[in-house]
């Protein structure tokens, strides 16, 4: 894992709760960057209160909902591989793949204005040079090899053909499981590893990653 930047201004409380979910992810590197999350939730909250960023829950508990998703995420992605964050929405899992690990460049893709504006302030408050925010909708041209994912735009079934549509530079597709499990349907790609962990109110999470073969 890369050296992580400081956060130079104030920093919001941080929560024990964020704490211990980052403790379970990336050998526990991830524990430095609690203040940082614990502010982009902050921030997040606060942006909330006037836009449809996130849904009542997630805003209730963002680690159980928002961050244990990121985080699983982030001991995945690769350096040098650009991440594409379809329908980035409220900054998850892409904004805080790109707080937990700077040395990777994180595009979030995002067709609403104040969805986007939300970012763009995020991108300015934590310092976030490795996030680029792009008011489109999937697919995207792509230069060199991509990774995407998705967690809450399309269903569950769909997303595998929709990652797959932008294209042969799409590398590695990422696909978020709980309780509903369809097969991979996306022709070409092979699954390489998988990660299972604690979600919300105990039940099991999953998250794949894809590869194109070779």
């Amino acid at each position: 894992m890369a050296n992580c930047r400081p956060v130079t201004s104030a920093a919001a409380p941080v929560s024990e709760r964020l704490r211990a979910v980052l403790a379970g992810f990336g050998g526990g590197a991830y524990v430095t960057r609690a203040e940082a999350v614990a502010r982009f939730f902050e921030l997040r909250g606060r942006w909330a209160g006037a836009h449809n960023l996130s849904g009542p829950k997630a805003l209730r508990d963002p680690g159980a909902t928002d961050l244990a998703d990121a985080a699983a995420l982030a001991e995945f992605v690769d350096p040098g591989v650009p991440l594409y964050d379809v329908g980035a929405g409220s900054g998850v899992p892409g904004a805080l793949v790109a707080l937990l690990r700077d040395d990777v460049r994180v595009i979030a893709v995002e067709p609403l204005a104040k969805r986007t504006a939300f970012l763009r302030q995020a991108i300015a408050t934590l310092a976030l040079v490795n996030l680029e925010v792009r008011r489109t909708t999937w697919p995207v041209a792509l230069e060199g090899g991509a990774a995407v994912v998705s967690r809450a735009v399309f269903p569950v079934p769909a997303w595998p053909a929709a990652a797959a549509a932008g294209g042969p530079n799409v590398s590695t597709i990422y696909r978020y499981l709980a309780r509903e499990r369809p097969p991979f349907d996306a022709p070409g790609f092979e699954l390489v590893t998988a990660r299972r962990y604690v979600g919300p109110a105990g039940s099991e999470h999953l998250l794949e990653r894809w590869d194109r073969q070779r």
